[in-house]
C-alpha cells in the first residue's frame, strides 16, 4: 500500500457528522446519573481532502479527539464504536446559531481537551494555568492589536510548533 500525503490550501472542516448514542456508559456510576436509554454520545466524520476520519468524544473527565487514516484499522474502530449504539448522520449548519452558549467557552472547552481542572473564563488566566501546570511556552512573540481582535503570532500561524513535513 502506497501513502499519499495530501496538502490542502484552505483549513478542512468536517460538513457531516455520524453521532453515535451509547447504549452503555464508560462505568456503571455515568450509567445511574445518564437518564434513559442512551447514556453517552460521541461522534465521528469523515475529511475526504484528508483521506482520515476524525472521532470526537466529550467525557466528564476530559475531551478526545482521534484521526484514523483511512483503511481497515479505521473501519474496524468505527464497527466497534457503532454496535449496538443507534447512529445519526447529520449535515453542519451554521444558520440560526445563537451569539453565544452559555458555559461553552474557548477557555472551558481547551482546559477539558488537556483534562486539566479549570473554571478559568479568560485567555489569560488559563495561559497562567497552562504554564503553571508544566505548558511549555513556544512563542510570546505576539503582535498586539490595537482594535481588540485576536492578536497573530509573530513567527505565523502554529509559531515555535515542529513542522514535520
Amino acid at each position: 500500500m502506497s501513502w499519499v500525503i495530501l496538502k490542502p490550501t484552505e483549513p478542512v472542516v468536517a460538513a457531516r457528522w455520524t453521532v453515535v448514542f451509547h447504549r452503555k456508559a464508560e462505568n456503571r456510576f455515568f450509567g445511574l446519573i445518564a437518564l434513559g436509554r442512551f447514556k453517552h454520545v460521541s461522534a465521528f466524520a469523515w475529511l475526504p481532502e484528508l483521506g482520515i476520519w476524525t472521532f470526537y468524544d466529550v467525557g466528564f473527565r476530559r475531551t478526545r479527539i482521534v484521526h484514523l487514516a483511512d483503511g481497515v484499522a479505521a473501519h474496524a474502530y468505527i464497527a466497534g464504536v457503532v454496535e449496538g449504539n443507534a447512529v445519526v448522520t447529520v449535515d453542519v449548519r451554521d444558520d440560526g446559531l445563537p451569539l453565544m452558549r452559555w458555559g461553552m467557552f474557548c477557555t472551558t472547552g481547551v482546559a477539558h481537551l488537556l483534562g486539566l481542572r479549570s473554571g478559568t473564563l479568560r485567555p489569560d488566566a488559563l495561559f497562567r494555568l497552562l504554564v503553571a501546570n508544566g505548558g511549555v511556552v513556544q512563542d510570546y512573540g505576539a503582535k498586539d492589536t490595537k482594535d481588540g481582535s485576536r492578536s497573530e503570532p509573530a513567527g505565523g500561524a502554529g509559531a515555535g510548533a515542529e513542522n514535520p513535513c
